[in-house]
């Protein structure tokens, strides 16, 4: 369990960092890249890339409170770069389904920056594109592989036809013979792949729940995306709050119209009510699995639709502007929506809240 201190040093540390090196500026330029190999090499030498490390080996062993301290700077700034695909998800999978040569071989050039990862756990729609293993080889597809386009190697989730069809784990190189890697953006300007698989030859973790393992990725990167969302709203309020005191309309600022102070006491509303389901979603990672799924879930789906409308509404404060290119509005905005997205939707978070109540 990560102290007190520690979540808040790690918190100063990582704002610290992103107000002097990661401006909208700075950051808007990275757009064509897609990421900065300069910010990961920094993140690295920070120590955010072995936060999930056990002490012993130069981490911290970070709680899902540390590592809402890092992604709820990771949506403040609209940070590019892959640390919920490799940094929380890939290292976590790593450490809790690998074997001890696995972890070996792989935690030391995770947490140098050396590699990255990404798990690819969403199956293709396409009938028999389902990912299935036989003989080791892996057959089939996966789809919105976030950052799948830059990683070293790929954590699969597939169906073990060799044992009835049970959860398996598999390590497998992107370049393998029988791999097809389609790289594409997202509408944040973040990278994704879409992977077919042909009978690639795999290394297999040593899960022995990999079900359980798979389910539990999903959840951190549920709670992982609730706080990366939190940063994004506390922006937006911040942001909007700041141009209505300044622009100016007939004379007036518009923060004086009463109605739209009205609407940002409704915007920084839901801001508090985003950080408190936070801060549920954090604490019930630990629970047992119908508490997990009923805490988790409930969060995540309330603060897809809280996150979407302070979006909505900064967009429509800043006038036609918040569309634009030029301003960050507009890329929060696409954030949110990308968010929204990943690991499960707002109707499939409100379905499996639902089933955790029955």
């Amino acid at each position: 369990m990560t102290t007190d201190d520690t979540v808040e040093m790690l918190r100063d540390t990582v704002q610290r960092y992103a107000a002097e090196q990661y401006g909208f500026a700075q950051r808007h330029a990275l757009l064509a890249a897609g990421a900065s190999d300069r910010a990961w090499h920094d993140y690295a030498d920070f120590g955010w890339l072995a936060l999930r490390l056990p002490e012993a080996d130069g981490g911290i062993d970070a709680d899902a409170m540390a590592i809402g301290a890092l992604m709820e700077e990771v949506g403040a700034r609209l940070l590019m770069e892959p640390l919920l695909a490799s940094a929380v998800l890939g290292t976590g999978l790593v450490l809790a389904a690998g074997s001890g040569a696995q972890r070996a071989a792989m935690l030391p050039v995770l947490a140098d920056g050396t590699l990255k990862l990404a798990f690819a756990c969403e199956d293709d729609a396409a009938p028999r594109a389902v990912c299935e293993l036989r003989d080791r080889r892996l057959h089939g597809a996966k789809v919105n592989v976030l950052h799948g386009d830059v990683a070293g190697r790929l954590v699969v989730s597939a169906r073990d036809a060799d044992a009835a069809g049970a959860a398996a784990l598999c390590l497998i190189d992107p370049m393998a013979a029988g791999v097809e890697r389609r790289p594409y953006r997202l509408i944040d300007g973040r990278g994704a792949a879409t992977l077919r698989f042909d009978g690639a030859r795999v290394e297999r973790l040593d899960a022995t729940d990999a079900a359980a393992a798979i389910a539990r990725a999903r959840d951190e990167a549920a709670v992982a995306l609730c706080a990366e969302s939190l940063g994004v709203v506390r922006s937006l309020v911040h942001a909007t709050c700041d141009y209505l005191k300044v622009r100016k309309q007939f004379g007036r600022t518009l923060g004086s119209n009463q109605a739209l102070q009205h609407r940002m006491v409704e915007m920084f509303m839901l801001q508090q009510e985003v950080q408190a389901l936070t801060r549920s979603a954090q604490r019930g990672l630990d629970a047992e699995p119908t508490q997990r799924a009923r805490a988790i879930s409930g969060a995540r789906a309330y603060i897809a639709g809280a996150a979407r409308r302070v979006a909505n509404d900064a967009v429509q404060l800043h006038g036609g502007v918040g569309i634009t290119e030029e301003l960050d509005i507009s890329h929060y905005f696409r954030r949110v929506m990308v968010i929204n997205a990943l690991f499960g939707n707002r109707d499939e978070h409100v379905a499996r809240f639902v089933e955790a109540e029955r």
